[in-house]
């Protein structure tokens, strides 16, 4: 089977003036960018990169990326994409834990890595200016295309070895490396993508996600493998998102749901006439949101639910079914869903417990962690969330929360979602996150931290609101209003670090 880059390179072949890639002022054909990725693999040669090899990418979005998985498709490499912000300790461990061949890397990132003894200045690039003598990418994008470049032989590429080493991107715990192969990268861009929504060679696909998540590379190598174009933004703002969408009249599109949040609060004007698809992704959209946000979009509006690890799940066209407003949607054609209790037997429809998938765009493991890999697996082989749920009688899935998250008190399991449902209901909140505090009496307490958009304290208004709307046990006993909740860099809230920080001893 043909590997990212040789799916690409047809493209090449059969529409080389077609605008790839477009980001900020520039444009990219599929010739240019084709001449641009095996510039990259001849300096790749020249190290001496052998398949398997590892390459670890520090970048802000930008032209960057596309040309390093190309190039790392074509040649069999293994990408390590991770973010600029990483500093001090966690930057020089981040490599030591995941060795790699070569760095291509932001300045201050190169500079703390050659510091450290954890790169050797000829195995480094440079995106900017140079920190030592190491080659700079200007330098490797501006010489003549090396006449051995087109005839470098490409070595038999094994699609089922690693291709991406992502972190997993979850609200809660550690992270882990998880492993992505480019059979599972071409069956999220196919199966998942271009065949379910209905793609085509026309589309123009927006990105505004940090390109070292995995939903964000999707949306960026998707295109390329079907002759679309993708457009990048260097980092998500609406009024730039809005323009973008204008300009280029994008047709399809992945959103956090932050993002179709912030474009129910806006007031700016907007002409989202050319969008034909969007799907919402990374936290589930409140039911008043979404039945708000299909006044707004003249398109189909569909949310996913899944997980770096598997990718899709779950789709919901919430325009077509409004009947099932709170769901997330039924299990793709390739995934099959089931519920599990605390003993791992299958519950009935209705029934709430951990949510666990079998699917074919699954990843092949954690890095260097098979206990933690074995264990995230069920007997029959289905992939254990880590998400509670259930599945309604026509077999649509519920989210209810995350299986560490459920607060104990009295003896009673409460969903934190369940009382968050309400406090979001309030005009002047923009988010917030409920938890279990330590109680001698009851194990926890319930307690909320939420984002407003004033001063004004509404923090009666808002008890009023929950001893309207849910039962006893249900009850927040402290509330507590903060400037700004923690997020991650995609807009998800830091759940974990919400309860770490304002949990009451």
């Amino acid at each position: 089977m043909s590997n990212i880059y040789q799916i690409f390179a047809q493209h090449v072949q059969s529409h080389p003036e077609k605008v790839a890639l477009v980001f900020e002022q520039q444009t990219v054909s599929y010739q240019a960018l084709n001449i641009k990725v095996l510039k990259l693999c001849a300096h790749f040669y020249r190290l001496g990169l052998q398949p398997g090899q590892r390459v670890a990418l520090f970048a802000p979005n930008g032209l960057e990326y596309p040309i390093v998985m190309l190039a790392a498709a074509r040649l069999g490499l293994a990408i390590v994409p991770l973010p600029i912000s990483l500093k001090g300790d966690a930057l020089s461990v981040a490599l030591k834990k995941t060795p790699v061949a070569a760095v291509i890397a932001w300045p201050s990132i190169g500079r703390a890595l050659l510091a450290d003894a954890v790169i050797e200045p000829a195995n480094l690039l440079s995106l900017s200016q140079p920190v030592a003598d190491e080659p700079c990418w200007q330098d490797i994008m501006s010489e003549e295309l090396p006449a051995q470049a087109i005839n470098i032989p490409e070595p038999q590429v094994d699609i089922n070895a690693p291709f991406i080493l992502t972190m997993t991107s979850g609200s809660t715990g550690q992270p882990k490396p998880i492993v992505l192969s480019q059979q599972c990268k071409i069956s999220r861009a196919f199966d998942a993508t271009i065949r379910y929504y209905g793609l085509t060679l026309d589309e123009v696909v927006l990105v505004a996600t940090p390109l070292y998540h995995s939903l964000a590379q999707r949306g960026v190598l998707m295109p390329l493998m079907l002759g679309a174009t993708s457009v990048i933004l260097p980092k998500f703002t609406l009024p730039k998102w809005l323009e973008a969408i204008k300009t280029h009249k994008v047709s399809f599109l992945f959103a956090v749901s932050a993002q179709l949040e912030s474009l129910l609060s806006s007031d700016e004007e907007m002409d989202l006439s050319s969008l034909r698809c969007v799907v919402s992704s990374s936290a589930v959209l409140a039911g008043e949101s979404k039945q708000a946000l299909l006044k707004k979009l003249p398109c189909r509006l569909h949310e996913c639910y899944g997980a770096s690890e598997v990718g899709v799940v779950s789709d919901f066209c919430v325009s077509e079914r409004r009947d099932k407003n709170g769901a997330v949607g039924a299990a793709l054609p390739f995934v099959q869903v089931k519920i599990l209790d605390k003993e791992g037997r299958t519950l009935d429809a209705g029934e709430v417990g951990e949510i666990a998938c079998q699917t074919t765009t699954g990843f092949s493991g954690y890095l260097k962690m098979p206990q933690q890999t074995q264990d995230a697996y069920d007997s029959e082989g289905y992939f254990l969330t880590g998400d509670l749920g259930y599945l309604d009688e026509d077999g649509f899935l519920y989210y209810v929360g995350r299986k560490k998250e459920v607060i104990s008190s009295g003896g009673i399991n409460i969903f934190p979602q369940d009382i968050e449902a309400v406090i979001k209901k309030h005009p002047k909140v923009i988010d917030c996150v409920a938890f279990g505090c330590a109680d001698r009496q009851l194990g926890e307490y319930i307690k909320v931290v939420y984002e407003q958009q004033d001063d004004v304290d509404i923090s009666r208004e808002l008890r009023l609101l929950c001893l309207a709307e849910l039962t006893d046990y249900q009850q927040p006993r402290a509330l507590e209003c903060l400037s700004a909740l923690p997020r991650n860099p995609m807009g998800k809230v830091l759940r974990n670090d919400v309860k770490l920080r304002y949990s009451e001893l």
